[in-house]
């Protein structure tokens, strides 16, 4: 019989998971069931504050209810505020070697391709919005360097007058999040929205650390599959608009 679990009791005794780590947002765990093992996730209720809508959304369950994209995800049984639970993936996490494959490169272009261009119900990204709460999260930190903090946020300031919310976009594809199996999978949608398509480029060539010919292939083979133009101008800004808000959400969290 397999799990269907509407709530935490549902899943099985907390006592039988594996941790398998603490990621940004979430604890993860690994049940082991007779018949099948999961993937179980807890948010983190303190960090809901820094996703795009700023609060939790069930955004795993409705893309994988999306027919274009369900081949992309593993099978998700429950997604609330408090629990995901999902069919566990024997796949492990991308890294950058991996974008030396062509075949690879046109995998991933086309599950972007995919996702660019799907209409889903998801929350607006507000980049102004976004910003300045991820800077007030860092400037409330004491350990944080609040000069630094300054700075960063004067200049990502000047650089989000570049991005457009126009397409529906993940937001967070990272080694972890973008796994390699027998295909590619993209787990952890929480920061799913309505986004800037080249500010998920842009995440993707900063969180692999793509070099230059990796990431002249990924637009390359981006455009074809996308129909969508790729302005390097923009790329750059957005680039560096990611890493900003990223150095922010690390010195938001950094921990004595």
């Amino acid at each position: 019989m397999q799990l269907q679990p509407t709530s935490i009791a549902h899943s099985a005794n907390q006592v039988n998971w594996q941790l398998l780590c603490q990621g940004d947002t979430n604890a993860n765990y690994k049940l082991c069931l007779p018949h099948q093992d999961y993937f179980v996730q807890l948010a983190d209720q303190a960090k809901v504050n820094q996703l795009p809508g700023g609060h939790y959304g069930s955004q795993t369950r409705l893309v994988s209810e999306n027919p274009a994209l369900s081949k992309w995800l593993p099978k998700c049984l429950l997604d609330n505020e408090d629990i995901r639970v999902s069919v566990w993936l024997y796949a492990g996490p991308t890294v950058s070697q991996h974008f030396n494959n062509p075949d690879l490169i046109v995998e991933l272009s086309y599950l972007l391709s995919e996702l660019h261009h799907s209409e889903l119900s998801l929350p607006e990204l507000n980049m102004n919005k976004h910003l300045a709460r991820y800077y007030e999260i860092a400037r409330a930190n004491k350990n944080a360097d609040t000069l630094r903090v300054d700075v960063l946020y004067e200049q990502g300031q000047k650089l989000v007058d570049y991005f457009e919310a126009t397409h529906s976009c993940h937001n967070d594809i990272s080694p972890g999040n973008l796994l390699t199996g027998h295909q590619l999978f993209l787990v952890d949608w929480e920061y799913a929205a309505l986004s800037d398509p080249l500010f998920e480029l842009a995440g993707i060539i900063c969180n692999f650390d793509l070099n230059e010919l990796q990431e002249s292939e990924l637009i390359e083979v981006y455009q074809t599959q996308s129909k969508l133009m790729v302005d390097l101008d923009k790329l750059d800004a957005m680039k560096s608009l990611y890493r900003i808000i990223g150095e922010l959400w690390y010195m938001g969290n950094e921990k004595s």
